[in-house]
């Protein structure tokens, strides 16, 4: 079996556990549910965009109108240690994009400037644009992860070895779906079938074989589905 990563003492379970996405909800008790939803919404945009929402992003979320509104539910999230807040005064080796900062909060989104349109045929006029393409936007679910391919098993669907895809993850997919799946605690990236009496993934080389696997036998599970690839040249 041509592998994309093996655990070779893990069980599957854990594996498929550790791919579900931590609840955005905070643990703490001691905000109002206004406060309570505003943590919530600037934690996940960091999280998701890499960044953290601008003032008018929160009016426009809860429908406040002004922005000293806005300006007094940071305050309070600040004073209770939510949040911190980066002033013009302080160490600007230290600001972050918005002044905005969650303890413990990495920022986990990735976004390049979006300057145009360039033609791969006839040439077309060049028009500039002021805006970003956010990766997690671009394969329209947040429910992601990826994984470096490793071998040649998918080169004739235009996978090839070092490529990275990003795959959405599900337990269940359609026959003919693209998926990376679990048997015997070793990860692969094939097409799914599933039949009367067993499961056959399918590479998509002509010179390979698929992989036979009996679930009354073999520990099978679908972890996501595949919706993009991303390849440095």
């Amino acid at each position: 079996m041509e592998t994309l990563y093996t655990h070779p003492t893990e069980p599957p379970q854990p594996l498929a556990q550790s791919l579900r996405l931590e609840p955005t909800v905070s643990d703490h008790t001691s905000l109002t549910p206004k406060q309570q939803a505003i943590y919530n919404f600037i934690r996940k945009t960091i999280e998701t965009k890499g960044f953290p929402p601008a003032i008018r992003d929160i009016c426009d979320e809860f429908g406040i109108s002004s922005p000293n509104g806005v300006m007094c539910h940071l305050k309070a999230l600040q004073k209770k240690g939510y949040i911190n807040r980066v002033e013009k005064r302080d160490n600007q080796q230290r600001a972050q994009a918005r002044g905005i900062t969650i303890p413990g909060v990495s920022a986990g989104g990735f976004s390049l400037p979006l300057v145009g349109v360039v033609a791969a045929g006839k040439a077309i006029e060049a028009l500039e644009q002021e805006e970003r393409l956010e990766m997690r936007e671009l394969f329209g679910d947040e429910d992601l992860f990826v994984v470096k391919v490793r071998g040649q098993s998918m080169i004739e669907g235009q996978i090839a070895d070092g490529d990275f895809v990003v795959i959405r993850k599900a337990q269940t997919c359609e026959n003919g779906e693209k998926v990376v799946a679990m048997v015997d605690r070793a990860m692969t990236l094939k097409k799914y079938y599933k039949k009367k009496d067993h499961i056959r993934l399918d590479p998509m080389n002509a010179a390979m074989d698929p992989i036979i696997v009996d679930p009354s036998r073999q520990d099978v599970q679908i972890l996501g589905v595949l919706t993009g690839v991303i390849r440095k040249c």
